[in-house]
């Protein structure tokens, strides 16, 4: 069963795309250190590393596809950004979701498209 990350990025914040760069990597990198000991991460450094970024409208959205997805026993990094630049202190932006199973991750990010 392939293993991917998923990414996925709040629309309307108005960043810009290097603002965007910087939150999905924060995400990947955290997600990374977080499981790097676990048969998930090794099963997704087999497949090589396979990443898909989202887009989804809102902090309430975000926040009920990282309950849904911690639910479903998947690993979940929430990111607040520090607010030094475009958006304001704790402000959630994005997450990364696994790595995990396809099979695990895409009935819970079924709805969302790609950024």
């Amino acid at each position: 069963m392939p293993a991917k990350l998923v990414l996925v990025v709040r629309s309307d914040l108005g960043m810009s795309k290097g603002k965007i760069a910087a939150q999905v990597a924060h995400a990947a990198v955290a997600a990374a250190l977080r499981n790097q000991h676990t048969t998930r991460f090794a099963a997704w450094l087999r497949d090589g590393q396979p990443k898909v970024v989202l887009k989804i409208d809102g902090a309430e959205e975000l926040e009920n596809l990282c309950a849904a997805a911690e639910d479903a026993g998947l690993p979940v990094e929430r990111i607040r950004d520090a607010g030094r630049t475009q958006v304001a202190p704790g402000t959630l932006t994005c997450c990364a979701i696994g790595p995990a199973a396809e099979e695990d991750i895409d009935p819970v990010v079924t709805e969302l498209t790609l950024f």
